[in-house]
C-alpha cells in the first residue's frame, strides 16, 4: 500500500512544475477541447464552486480531489441533475457510486452525460434549417482507487475516459487525476489538499463528417477524401486548498476555506468560501472565484461571474450512520439564467 501513496505523491509532484509553467495563460483560452471536464455536475460540490479542494469527501470527491473518496465510510450513492446554462435547454445527468474495500480502501465509478437537445441542421444554401436534426453528446465514465493512509492523510488515483460526438464526427481519449487530503489539529479542524486534474493525450475528431470533395485542374475527375483534423489538448489544471473547522456550542459548524487553481487554458482562480451547518443537518454554503474581468460580461472569459450558492438538507437513516440527502446549487453567469444543480444522496 506504501506503494500506492508513492505513485500518487510521485504523480502530483512530477506533473507540478509543468502545469505551474503553463498555466494562468487566458490567451490559450479557446485552444484547447473537452472543456466539460471543467464542468462539476454534483450539486454539493457546486455550491462550493469547486473550491473545496481541502475538505471534499465521498463519491464528490472525484471531481474535485480524489484523495478524498477515501473518506466513504460504507457505500455512498449520488444521483444528479443540472440545468446547465438554464435557458440553453442544455442538460446533464451524473451518477456516482463509491464502496469500501478492505480495511482502508474504497473503489468509486462515476458516470456524467451532457445533453444539448436536438439541434436543427443548417447548410450554406439552407440557413432556414427543415433538413434534419443533430444531438450532440458528451459522456465521460470514470474509475478510482483512494485509501486512508494514516489518521491523517488521503490519498487517490482516478482515470476518465472521455466521449464526445457530434453530427458525424466524434472523439474519445483519457484522463488522470491525483489528489492527496492531509487533515490536523485535535478535531482534525485543519484541513489541506492538493489534486492534480484532466492529464492525458492529446484528442482529435474523426469520422465522416470530415469527407469532402477535392477538385484538382490537371485532372478530369474530383477526388473524395478526408480532412485532417487538428488535434487539440485537455484542460489540465492544479487546485490546491485550505480550511478550517470552528465550532460553535457543538451544533453550530462554520468553515472558511481558501482555494487556489493553476488553469492551463484560462485565467488562475483565487477562491474564497464559506459553510454553515446545523448538526450536519442542515447546511449553507456559499464561494466566490476571483479571475480578471470576472464581473464584466463583455471582457470575462468565464461564462461565470464567479459567485456560487448551496444548500443541503441530510436526514440520518439509523443509528449507524445512514443518512439521506438533498443537495442543491444555484451558480450566478453571465447569461441566460444560472446554473442550477440537484442531488439525491444516500450513505449506507
Amino acid at each position: 500500500m506504501k506503494n500506492i501513496f508513492k505513485i500518487v505523491s510521485t504523480t502530483l509532484l512530477g506533473a507540478l512544475l509543468p502545469a505551474i509553467l503553463i498555466a494562468g495563460n487566458s490567451e490559450r483560452a479557446g485552444t484547447g477541447g473537452a472543456t466539460e471536464l471543467l464542468i462539476n455536475p454534483w450539486a454539493r460540490s457546486a455550491g462550493f464552486g469547486g473550491i473545496n479542494t481541502a475538505m471534499a469527501k465521498g463519491v464528490e470527491a472525484m471531481n474535485v480531489n480524489v484523495g478524498g473518496l477515501a473518506y466513504t465510510k460504507n457505500t455512498e450513492v449520488i444521483f444528479s441533475r443540472t440545468t446547465w446554462l438554464k435557458g440553453s435547454d442544455v442538460n446533464i445527468s451524473a451518477f456516482g457510486l463509491s464502496q469500501k474495500v478492505g480495511t482502508s480502501g474504497v473503489l468509486g465509478i462515476s458516470i456524467m452525460s451532457m445533453d444539448f437537445g436536438d439541434i436543427d441542421v443548417t447548410t450554406n444554401d439552407r440557413p432556414e434549417g427543415n433538413i434534419g436534426k443533430f444531438s450532440p453528446k458528451l459522456v465521460n465514465f470514470a474509475l478510482a482507487y483512494s485509501k486512508e493512509f494514516s489518521n491523517s492523510i488521503h490519498g487517490g488515483i482516478l482515470v476518465r475516459g472521455i466521449q464526445q460526438s457530434i453530427a458525424d464526427l466524434n472523439s474519445s481519449g483519457f484522463s488522470l487525476d491525483a489528489g492527496i487530503q492531509y487533515t490536523g489539529g485535535d478535531n482534525d479542524e485543519l484541513k489541506f489538499g492538493i489534486a492534480l486534474r484532466n492529464i492525458g493525450p492529446d484528442m482529435v475528431m474523426q469520422g465522416d463528417g470530415l469527407m469532402a470533395t477535392f477538385t484538382d485542374p490537371t485532372l478530369p475527375f474530383a477526388v473524395e477524401g478526408y480532412r485532417k483534423s487538428q488535434a487539440y489538448q485537455i484542460p489540465s489544471l492544479l487546485n490546491m486548498g485550505l480550511s478550517y473547522d470552528l465550532y460553535f456550542q457543538k451544533d453550530h459548524r462554520v468553515t472558511p476555506m481558501f482555494n487556489f487553481t493553476s488553469n492551463s487554458f484560462s485565467n488562475d482562480l483565487i477562491g474564497l468560501g464559506l459553510e454553515y451547518s446545523y448538526k450536519n443537518h442542515l447546511m449553507f454554503r456559499g464561494a466566490y472565484n476571483s479571475e480578471k474581468n470576472v464581473f464584466d460580461a463583455a471582457t470575462s472569459p468565464s461564462v461565470y461571474n464567479g459567485l456560487t450558492f448551496g444548500s443541503t438538507i441530510e436526514l440520518p437513516l439509523n443509528d449507524k450512520g445512514a443518512s439521506f440527502a438533498i443537495d442543491y446549487s444555484y451558480r450566478v453567469t453571465h447569461v441566460y439564467d444560472g446554473t442550477h444543480a440537484i442531488a439525491a444522496r444516500i450513505t449506507l
